[in-house]
């Protein structure tokens, strides 16, 4: 499968955001998160960190 987990790093801290993401879509420093069942979370405010397509994690930075 090829779904992945979004993390967002805030102030040090790393948790958890969505499972089972199969689409991101970034608008300036918006991140659009969808998973695989349709449903969506925005991260505002972040960049991308890192993405480990291996693990399927995928990380924010809060800016």
């Amino acid at each position: 499968m090829c779904e992945s987990t979004v993390f967002l790093n805030e102030n040090g801290k790393t948790s958890e955001i969505m499972s089972g993401v199969t689409r991101i879509v970034v608008r300036g420093d918006d991140a659009v998160l969808t998973n695989i069942v349709g449903e969506q979370v925005t991260l505002s405010g972040v960049v991308l960190s890192e993405a480990n397509l291996l693990s399927h994690g995928i990380v924010f930075k809060k800016i």
